[in-house]
């Protein structure tokens, strides 16, 4: 991938979500960078994970035939840029999602709104500690599984397993959303005798190729084990309520200030 200017990047980012919203005639009430850059481990040739959350006109949710609350915007070798509808957003927040945290916390953000605020405020009333952890068990089980069986792994998975187990142990430890920057959960939650290792290989992963390959490191292959085992261990409980007032609420008063919107 061409190595392109960071601002001009950004300013391309902010004029491709207008050209969504007018192609798709949605309103976009959030937008902010997913993934490895917003996580703050970015390889040189990382692409960018643009997410949004958009809004449609109130005549277009009172269709016969639903519209689609996906919108798959762009996919190249620079952008990755797709967005959920708010409806969306409120059913899997209703679940306490941990992606959707995740980008309500970005460290990057290319747009809010005032009626985004308003979003956010209710997601500390859907924050469920038992769905996250199971949540990111599961995904670091199967990072593991899938990219730590060999000898001779590509560096940068060794991040994809260490965040959700480090995000997993942060809400065993803390009972609070885990930072969606990895640096601060290796602050937090990472033994100093291991910073060391993490420093070298975050230093490698993002002065590398995303491909870059390197050996096993044993000090962390095992508190890896250690942690997941800890966490695999913690029994699986349905915490969620069956509360959608809120979540009804909040949909109703942001989507009913765009029923100006020419269908």
């Amino acid at each position: 991938m061409e190595i392109i200017d960071e601002n001009e990047i950004i300013q391309e980012i902010k004029a491709k979500l207008t050209q969504i919203e007018e192609r798709e005639n949605i309103r976009i009430i959030y937008a902010c960078e997913s993934g490895s850059r917003a996580w703050g481990f970015a390889s040189p040739d990382s692409d960018y994970d643009v997410r949004f959350i958009f809004v449609r006109p109130v005549e277009d949710y009172l269709r016969v035939k639903e519209l689609p609350d996906f919108i798959d915007a762009e996919l190249n070798e620079i952008y990755d840029i797709n967005g959920w509808d708010l409806k969306k957003f409120l059913k899997h927040l209703y679940k306490s999602n941990p992606v959707l945290f995740e980008w309500a916390n970005s460290p990057i953000v290319y747009r809010t709104t005032p009626e985004w605020d308003c979003a956010k405020a209710i997601m500390k009333d859907y924050f469920f500690q038992i769905a996250m952890i199971h949540h990111y068990r599961g995904m670091a089980k199967s990072n593991a599984k899938s990219y730590l069986s060999k000898s001779e792994v590509i560096l940068k998975k060794y991040l994809y397993v260490l965040r959700p187990v480090l995000a997993g142990v942060w809400l065993m430890r803390k009972h609070t959303v885990p930072p969606t920057e990895f640096s601060k959960l290796v602050d937090e939650i990472l033994p100093i005798e291991l910073k060391d290792s993490v420093e070298e290989l975050l230093s490698v992963k993002m002065k590398s190729k995303e491909k870059k390959k390197g050996s096993r490191i044993p000090q962390i292959d095992s508190f890896i084990e250690t942690k997941l085992n800890e966490l695999m261990a913690l029994p699986v409980i349905d915490e969620a309520q069956d509360n959608y007032e809120k979540l009804d609420k909040i949909f109703l008063e942001i989507v009913r200030q765009y029923d100006f919107f020419v269908v």
